[in-house]
């Protein structure tokens, strides 16, 4: 009986785990896994194995395995090795084997090690089992992307009226977003043909990646929704907490398959929003796994193995806190203050439009220092506040005084 590894996944548990990331995958075939003899094997016939994704294959196992070594390497018969403790006898007699097979013209790809997987290994199966049914076409970008929580919107340009409406004040924001972001989208050829005749290349014209700066609430993602509706060019909404994962390895995989599903789509705006807890910086020393992170990101906003037709939109409210070659990559930074008081008057005016231009004075120096969110807070509790006073009251429907709003500002300053 082989010595046992430290976290060791049970074998039912390890299947459970591989037949579920199949059924996502969309196969009709699940691979087999099997235990016999002390030896676990997992296993699964792809369409192909074309040079390009056994060279992505290579590099999603690098993803999850650190320690790995070219075991043989023949026509038809690449078989690489899990090395685990360097310094143990079993990395030079045993480790887990990764076997890329076609013999007789039918491809096979298999996963064998003596006792059971852990955790790493079955996400290598796992991701394996997607790349490789991904490439075959079985998932549309769609797919994949709602699979790891990211939200698609696509908007109908002129659908929702003025988009730019929908943030209040930020007037010199916006004639930047409008000259770095929206301009060049809406008008590709023009800025090509002015940067070809220019320098006589277009090469780099079009924005590949910008970064909101702003403490939070002041309207980053709502920028991001107006640049989609303008444009009319898909916006792919990427939560942080859906990339990230307990497992080693999976975090930087599922940020590089989001890049991957989205450069399938024909034209597409991606949203990272807190990009700060994916990439912080270096210098504060970072866990192996963060580092696997900021390196696929580094990466695919390089635009290396990723279509121009991805723009990357980064939204952050500590950008110090960003790794320098990280900040590099964006064309250009965008800051996001908080309102002043001629803003905080204007978001007063798209939330409490029955109020006098004296009243909303008040209510700007009352509210000095707080976000565009806060104050859409203050003015939605005004309103169910007031509500329930003329329910109690048996008083007909009007708006809240001023009052009320100024009394719930104050409140709300005082708790924070």
């Amino acid at each position: 009986m082989p010595d046992e590894r430290n976290g060791e996944i049970d074998f039912v548990s390890a299947r459970e785990q591989i037949e579920k990331a199949a059924e996502f995958a969309g196969s009709q075939e699940l691979p087999q896994l099997s235990f016999e003899k002390g030896e676990t094997r997992f296993a699964f016939s792809p369409r192909a194995l074309d040079k390009s994704l056994v060279y992505d294959a290579v590099e999603t196992i690098k993803t999850y395995i650190e320690n790995i070594r070219v075991h043989t390497f023949e026509s038809g018969f690449l078989v690489l090795q899990g090395m685990g403790d360097m310094f143990s006898p079993r990395a030079i007699t045993g480790g887990t084997k990764y076997k890329f097979l076609n013999v007789g013209g039918t491809p096979r790809i298999e996963v064998s090690c003596r006792g059971n997987f852990i955790q790493e290994e079955i996400q290598v199966c796992t991701a394996l089992f997607k790349l490789f049914h991904a490439g075959n076409g079985a998932q549309d970008p769609l797919s994949v992307l709602t699979e790891l929580g990211a939200q698609v919107h696509k908007p109908e340009p002129g659908a929702t009226g003025d988009p730019w409406g929908w943030i209040a004040g930020y007037e010199q924001t916006k004639v930047e977003v409008q000259e770095s972001v929206v301009m060049p989208l809406k008008n590709a050829e023009m800025f090509r043909s002015v940067a070809t005749l220019a320098r006589g290349s277009d090469q780099g014209v079009m924005p590949r990646a910008i970064l909101f700066e702003g403490p939070p609430g002041v309207g980053k993602t709502t920028m991001a929704r107006i640049i989609a509706a303008d444009t009319g060019i898909p916006l792919v909404y990427v939560p942080i907490e859906n990339i990230l994962s307990k497992y080693y390895g999976e975090s930087s995989q599922n940020l590089s398959r989001i890049f991957d599903a989205a450069a399938q789509m024909n034209q597409v705006i991606l949203f990272l929003d807190e990009i700060d807890s994916l990439a912080g910086s270096r210098e504060e020393g970072l866990f192996e796994a963060t580092r696997r992170v900021l390196s696929v990101l580094l990466r695919k906003i390089d635009g290396f193995d990723t279509r121009d037709g991805v723009l990357t939109l980064g939204a952050t409210n500590r950008a110090q806190d960003l790794d320098h070659a990280l900040l590099s990559r964006f064309d250009h930074t965008i800051r996001f203050p908080l309102p002043g008081r001629e803003e905080i008057r204007a978001i007063f005016r798209n939330y409490a439009r029955h109020l006098k231009s004296e009243e909303l004075i008040d209510l700007g120096l009352t509210c000095e220092g707080m976000s565009g969110r806060n104050i859409r807070d203050i003015c939605e509790y005004a309103e169910r506040r007031h509500a329930r006073l003329l329910l109690a009251s048996g008083a007909p429907a009007s708006p809240p005084p001023v009052s009320l709003y100024i009394e719930v500002a104050r409140t709300r300053q005082t708790n924070s």
